[in-house]
């Protein structure tokens, strides 16, 4: 009986570490394509199986057991992905946090979001908009985004939702309009019904204000200015780890040594969660590198809230 409770912990542990993993979501990041109480499977052969870095690791438990690290950085692996493919363009990824470099890169915090830009794309934010390869991304149906609209059409509106059963989250009141936020296909098919009933709110989480840049490349070199020393410094810093990185009067220095220019380690994506109010995606922690990417979200196998099982999200395919 033990040697049967071994042998399956240990088949367990190799499909969780190099094959699959549920994750349970648990913030409206991803609202409303994945929603609070989605336990989701992620496919982590989708982009490469990634190896281990953090050798001495407690099995099957949280970073911290009673506040206690449940791991120990006295054993670390170089970074490495066998059978690695890139990210494709859509593909809701789970990745590491590259901003958390204090830890392990495989214990860092995990994040969910859409991949919208690939390793070479032109990328242009501005007024809260991004611009892709001279495209506007506009996201998907679900994407929820913030809407207006006037406080004295509420009744007629509210009215029009639920003929067409649409729910209207409770707002906030700003002046004579109320703030709400819907799905883009909900908010267009309202706008259908009662013609320009609500508005747009612009996101104002951008980062790189009506600024033009390209998404790196493992292998791609760039001179160094103060304006691409601007977009890549985070990138750098994180490369460079370990290193004595300055960066003085428009000019980067390696080791006391002035770069002319700089050619990158790894490649690196654009990633926007589907619910632009809530989120923590590239608008606030910029470039995912490909060494930080877990896998894809491939499967909702189990969804509930606090009115029990949601069985019409049950084993449902994510997209």
């Amino acid at each position: 009986m033990g040697k049967v409770i071994l042998v399956t912990l240990l088949i367990v542990l190799l499909v969780r570490s190099f094959f699959l993993e549920s994750f349970s979501v648990s913030s409206a990041q991803m609202e409303m394509t994945l929603l609070r109480g989605d336990k989701i499977l992620i496919n982590k052969t989708a982009y490469g199986i990634r190896m281990p870095v953090t050798l001495l690791s407690i099995p099957f438990t949280f970073d911290k057991i009673f506040g206690i690290k449940s791991y120990s950085t006295a054993l670390q692996a170089p970074y490495k992905r066998i059978f690695a493919r890139g990210v494709d363009r859509g593909d809701i990824v789970l990745f590491n946090n590259p901003l958390e470099t204090d830890k392990p890169l495989d214990k860092r915090s995990l994040l969910l979001s859409r991949c919208v830009a690939l390793p070479g794309d032109s990328m242009r934010v501005e007024n809260g908009l991004f611009i892709i390869n001279g495209r506007s991304y506009s996201g998907c149906p679900n994407t929820a985004e913030e809407y207006s609209f006037k406080a004295s059409a509420k009744k007629e509106l509210d009215d029009i939702a639920k003929e067409l059963q649409i729910s209207i989250p409770v707002g906030t009141v700003r002046g004579d309009s109320v703030i709400t936020h819907l799905s883009k296909y909900d908010a267009f098919v309202l706008n259908e019904s009662l013609s320009d009933s609500l508005t747009l709110v612009p996101c104002k989480k951008d980062t790189l204000k009506s600024h033009t840049f390209l998404i790196p490349f493992k292998g791609k070199i760039i001179d160094l200015n103060e304006s691409s020393l601007v977009v890549y410094k985070q990138i750098i810093l994180q490369e460079q780890e370990g290193k004595d990185v300055k960066i003085e009067g428009g000019e980067l220095l390696i080791d006391d040594i002035r770069q002319v220019d700089y050619t990158f380690e790894d490649s690196y994506y654009w990633m926007l969660s589907d619910n632009s109010i809530h989120s923590t995606d590239s608008r606030s922690i910029g470039f995912i590198p490909f060494s930080s990417i877990v896998g894809k979200a491939s499967l909702i196998w189990h969804s509930s809230d606090e009115n029990g099982t949601r069985p019409e999200r049950c084993f449902s395919s994510i997209k």
